[in-house]
């Protein structure tokens, strides 16, 4: 395996950047540390200097109650009048000065006075003989006790004075200082736990739902700066971690603690390594820019050495080429000139450079988009040519056609453009050959296309002459049984002159009309069939038109003993055409059907209408034979015929469907053995409203 050949020198810069970077992240780090530990300090110097003030603010409160007269008086003699005086003066006091509560007890420790005397009446029967800042005013000092935070209560600071009468110790003033109101002092913005004993006394909010140290701190962990100093890095239960800084107020009893969450000091550590991978990143790139400036200037003399070979190759391959090949300054010079070029031109190396290349080109074709493109050499409009048409010129005047190419060649600072000669001469004559021959094939298929033509009128006249004989044979033997009949009747009529039997001939005479009269639609229909077809199209009804056709071959089909199934219809519809052409298509359709019948057992053809919104459809379908898929491909072809030599040219359904495109119509057909079915569809011409 290869590795490239900045690998080794990538590999040591990223290995100096991962030193670099931790070295970097571990100083700030403990920088960081070292800086909140200081914040830290200040903080818990702030807070104790708060706490004292707040309790000193109250410390003065037990002695002076104790020195109120009336409070003497009622330790003296007490009675229930001197009683509520004490307890009203207790309860402005309290007012004034915003403690919890205030009160009186006995050198037995039975409260006397008590400052919410209105809303607790049964202050007076709990005995405090046993508390530590009653005992503690016994002894003549003043007290300080706190009451640790429990289910019953939240916790809580009694200041305790003695009551002396003439040297006399009477009783003990008392104050109650609830923790929440002495932290209702304290400085709201810092993190911070005031304890005893393990037990939580106050506390910022974040801790305040918390009873014991040991539920707010789940970890512990000691770290040593660079400086020497200790910290203490803890993890509270919610999962932040954080310095703990403790300090202990030895007259008080109390742990005041701060903590200062490490989210900032882990932020500049972040901001640290990304500064430092950056810087590292920049270095990196600039080691690798001036080592891959050195390595070009390597490579570029290696190149430059290899560019010398390779254009001494070029212009071996540039003079034994079989293309002519010349050489352009911006102006249109000739630099250089191969040997193939000289041949074609008719020219040698020094008389030939320098000089514009237009001189090369025949004068009458040194026009237009050539003149322009050479015009544009040493420009921003220049656009390359490949393969142009154009006539040369020799040394001799004499020309030649070629193809001119033109492309520009960019070296160093210059611009040198390349051009293309081939002699194409060869190829002309080869075009001019195959053109001529060309010419002639195209007039020889022109022949045979007029010949194919004429044939194919012949052949068309053919088919006009066998169906006018079949259509008159058909009108012959329509003809012959009323003829034949006529005969009889009109001999018959004879005898019965002689016999002189008048009703018997009136009889005979109306037959011999009714004959007559059969033979006069058999002209009529005949007339109209052969009639020309109109220049104008105009409403007619399909229905009436297949209505005589089917009139038309009635006789054949009891000879051929074909069942004719053609439901009566009561439509009412017209269509743009004429009926000469729609009882050619009715005819040829059902023409059709009853040669597919013949020799058929149970021969039956079917008729069908139907009216959609703005089409009429004519059904007409056999139980014939069928036709296969392949000659339903070619079935509207011209010239195609299933039937035998001799009984069809096969231009019946090609003319029908010609006429029904004309109609702006379609035809369709649909064949399965013993099923054929062709289905014309002609437009409507729409009632107005």
């Amino acid at each position: 395996m290869q590795f490239p050949r900045f690998f080794p020198l990538a590999l040591l810069m990223l290995l100096l950047s991962l030193i670099g970077t931790t070295l970097v992240t571990q100083f700030v780090r403990n920088w960081a540390l070292n800086d909140l530990q200081e914040s830290g300090e200040s903080q818990l110097l702030g807070i104790i200097s708060q706490t004292r003030s707040e309790l000193a603010e109250y410390q003065y409160l037990p002695f002076l109650v104790s020195q109120s007269r009336e409070v003497a008086e009622l330790l003296q003699q007490p009675s229930a009048d001197q009683a509520a005086r004490v307890s009203r003066y207790l309860e402005q006091t309290n007012l004034v000065a915003g403690t919890t509560a205030l009160f009186v007890l006995d050198e037995e420790g039975r409260p006397q006075a008590f400052s919410h005397w209105r809303a607790q009446q049964d202050f007076y029967s709990v005995s405090h003989d046993q508390q530590a800042y009653f005992l503690q005013a016994l002894e003549g000092l003043q007290g300080l006790h706190v009451v640790l935070p429990s289910a019953d209560n939240d916790g809580a600071v009694y200041l305790s004075a003695p009551v002396y009468v003439q040297r006399e110790l009477l009783g003990v003033a008392t104050v109650r200082i609830n923790l929440a109101l002495l932290q209702a002092g304290l400085e709201q913005n810092s993190q911070y736990l005031f304890s005893r004993n393990e037990h939580i006394l106050m506390a910022s909010q974040p801790f305040q739902s918390q009873k014991q140290l040991r539920d707010v701190f789940v970890k512990r962990q000691t770290s040593q700066l660079y400086d020497g100093s200790d910290i203490t890095l803890v993890e509270l239960a919610t999962g932040d971690k954080g310095i703990l800084q403790t300090v202990t107020l030895d007259d008080l009893g109390w742990q005041v603690s701060v903590f200062n969450d490490l989210g900032e000091v882990t932020r500049i550590q972040r901001n640290a390594s990304l500064f430092t991978i950056a810087f590292c990143i920049v270095v990196s790139l600039v080691v690798f820019l001036l080592r891959e400036r050195q390595l070009k200037h390597i490579s570029r003399r290696e190149t430059q050495q290899a560019l010398e070979r390779s254009e001494a190759r070029q212009r071996d391959i540039i003079n034994n080429a079989h293309v002519g090949m010349i050489t352009l300054d911006s102006q249109g010079l000739v630099l250089f000139i191969n040997p193939m070029a000289m041949q074609q031109f008719g020219v040698s190396m020094p008389r030939i450079l320098g000089t514009y290349i237009g001189e090369l080109i025949e004068p009458e074709v040194f026009q237009g988009v050539m003149k322009r493109v050479l015009s544009r050499l040493g420009t921003r409009g220049f656009a390359q040519v490949t393969a142009m048409e154009t006539v040369g010129k020799r040394s001799d005047g004499n020309s030649f056609p070629m193809l001119f190419s033109i492309k520009q060649m960019k070296r160093e600072s210059t611009e040198h453009y390349l051009v293309t000669v081939i002699d194409i001469t060869q190829r002309k004559r080869l075009e001019r050959a195959l053109r001529k021959a060309n010419d002639e094939l195209e007039h020889q298929v022109q022949q045979r296309t007029q010949a194919l033509r004429e044939a194919q009128d012949e052949l068309v006249q053919a088919e006009k002459m066998a169906a006018l004989g079949r259509m008159s044979s058909a009108v012959v033997h329509e003809l012959n049984q009323p003829l034949t009949a006529l005969r009889t009747y009109i001999a018959i009529c004879r005898k019965l002159i002689e016999r002189q039997e008048t009703e018997q001939l009136d009889s005979n005479l109306q037959l011999i009309n009714d004959l007559i009269s059969r033979m006069t639609v058999l002209t009529r229909q005949l007339k109209t069939f052969a009639y020309q077809k109109p220049q104008h199209l105009s409403p007619v009804d399909p229905v009436l038109a297949l209505d005589q056709v089917i009139n038309l071959f009635r006789g054949r089909m009891e000879r051929e003993h074909i069942e004719l199934l053609y439901p009566n219809t009561d439509l009412q519809v017209q269509v743009s055409g004429d009926s000469a052409r729609l009882e050619q298509i009715f005819v040829n359709l059902i023409s059709n059907a009853c040669d597919a019948l013949a020799g058929v057992s149970g021969a039956q053809l079917t008729i069908n209408l139907r009216q959609d919104a703005d089409t009429v459809s004519i059904e007409v379908a056999d139980n014939g034979a069928g036709i296969n898929e392949q000659d339903q491909r070619q079935l509207f072809e011209p010239f195609f015929t299933t039937k035998p030599i001799g009984e069809g040219l096969g231009l019946g359904l090609s003319i029908i469907r010609s006429i029904i495109r004309d109609l702006q119509g379609d035809i369709r057909v649909s064949s399965e053995p013993g099923h054929t079915c062709f289905t014309v569809t002609l437009p409507l011409i729409l009632a107005e409203e």
